[in-house]
């Protein structure tokens, strides 16, 4: 079933509740699926036909929601693009993957080759820009239930492009929903690039009759602002976002909210604290993962525990695994594998099928994780992340704790450096906070009070800021 079902059911469902609310102001279910409709049609008449691949750039709003669901009513492959992605890696998704358009809200107007068609709404204007892809090649020929394509970060080299199916996102969706138990009466405050949380996150929220309330930046103020106003129930954020929040001055609380989740990145749990703290409501990690959804959260009744990204959700399985794919006792690291409803379909290019990528039935996300008896999930780091000292493993993300815990450091980033003799060594960047002044011998003597030797790093730099990926994660390599 087409996912743009989702949203002709949540039209017909609750006509009049509000979906979306964004600078524009407030629109309901039944405006919104009219103008993906209008879109839908509008796109037809302009030659976008089954199979072919559509690109959609824009900012989060109404907007980007209506372009997707628009697309995929026509039978589109859609393919989200954040529109703050840099220039040169924007590029280079474009020049590996062979779309057949783009629509944009004119958010970058230094990408696009060629000045597009705009076509005007009552909430705004898009762009509709035809490339050279030939019109009867399907976008994605090995795969025929594609409903979106989506780019990893890349931090582990080339992007592939994952490929999603529209059962996979029915599938995905459900699952989602059991674990967070929303519906109508929620109000999600979303301040998360809807480029890389769409397929799952959007769609649970339009199938399942949320409100999504999108936040104009990611400062608290702002925050803070949208979740008042809309009496949001949830706050879906990472990391950063949690830290800046917890950090604000101004006393105000957002009684509505039940839920406040992180993801994309580690949480530390001092920040963790900091929030509930300052808020009262617990912070409840979700590990997600474009090739697999949402399979695993820390949601249960017991009290989170912020270092851990909790248990298998609903329907999902788990599994530390050994270098042979057997699985591993409780308490011993091994690589973190996930199997469940909503598996990726495959990849783009190379073209791939899913069934010839997983390991033993096992998706693996290339994460190293240890599981206790109760199976929760605590994750060491990437596998081709750690840095290996004379044999010795570090985790880049355990010395960026201790680092993040001082004072005066903002930010962090850890990597190896190549070594003649010892394999690797660790080197680290820091960034100070705002009208401090680091002492960085000092830095490396707490690392030395609080890590084993291997650990510390060698060399500790100031910089202005921590280079990240296009997903706003830490970028490993070294510079």
């Amino acid at each position: 079933m087409n996912v743009f079902a989702m949203l002709e059911s949540a039209a017909s469902t609750w006509p009049d509740r509000v979906a979306v609310i964004d600078e524009h102001g407030a629109m309901t279910f039944a405006a919104l699926h009219a103008e993906a409709v209008l879109l839908r049609e509008a796109l037809v008449e302009r030659g976008l036909t089954a199979g072919q691949g559509l690109g959609v750039l824009a900012r989060n709003g109404r907007g980007f929601i209506i372009a997707c669901f628009a697309g995929l009513g026509a039978g589109a492959v859609v393919m989200p693009l954040f529109h703050q992605t840099r220039r040169a890696e924007l590029v280079a998704q474009l020049a590996q993957t062979p779309l057949h358009a783009i629509l944009d809200d004119r958010a970058r107007e230094d990408l696009l080759p060629q000045r597009g068609e705009l076509m005007a709404y009552r909430w705004g204007t898009l762009r509709w820009t035809r490339l050279s892809a030939d019109p009867s090649t399907p976008f994605v020929p090995h795969l025929p239930d594609a409903a979106f394509v989506r780019h990893t970060s890349g931090t582990t080299g080339r992007s592939k492009g994952v490929v999603v199916g529209h059962r996979a996102v029915w599938a995905r969706t459900a699952a989602a929903r059991d674990a967070l138990q929303l519906g109508p009466g929620d109000v999600v405050a979303w301040v998360m690039p809807m480029a890389y949380h769409f397929i799952v996150s959007i769609t649970m929220y339009v199938r399942y009759g949320v409100t999504i309330a999108v936040c104009p930046d990611m400062m608290a103020d702002s925050i803070l602002d949208v979740a008042l106003a809309s009496g949001a129930t949830l706050l879906y954020a990472s990391p950063l976002h949690i830290r800046m929040l917890a950090g604000d001055a101004s006393g105000r609380t957002v009684p509505s909210l039940r839920w406040v989740v992180s993801t994309s990145s580690g949480l530390p749990p001092d920040v963790a604290q900091a929030f509930t703290t300052r808020f009262g409501v617990p912070v409840r990690q979700l590990y997600g993962i474009i090739e697999c959804g949402l399979p695993m959260g820390d949601l249960g009744p017991d009290a989170p525990e912020p270092a851990s990204v909790g248990r298998a959700l609903p329907g999902y399985q788990v599994g530390i695994l050994d270098d042979d794919g057997a699985l591993r006792r409780a308490g011993e690291i091994g690589h973190l594998g996930v199997r469940g409803p909503g598996l990726f379909d495959g990849y783009l290019d190379p073209p791939q099928r899913s069934d010839d990528v997983l390991w033993h039935g096992w998706f693996m996300t290339g994460d190293l994780a240890v599981a206790d008896d109760t199976g929760r999930i605590t994750v060491c780091g990437r596998r081709k992340s750690m840095i290996n000292v004379a044999g010795h493993k570090v985790f880049p993300e355990e010395v960026e704790a201790v680092l993040g815990a001082i004072d005066g450091v903002a930010a962090s980033r850890v990597f190896g450096v190549p070594h003649p003799a010892m394999g690797e060594v660790v080197y680290a960047e820091v960034v100070a906070r705002a009208d401090v002044t680091l002492d960085l011998e000092a830095l490396r003597r707490v690392c030395q009070q609080r890590l084993s030797g291997h650990k510390v790093p060698q060399r500790i730099t100031l910089v202005e800021q921590i280079a990240t990926t296009g997903t706003g994660k830490v970028a490993r390599a070294a510079p």
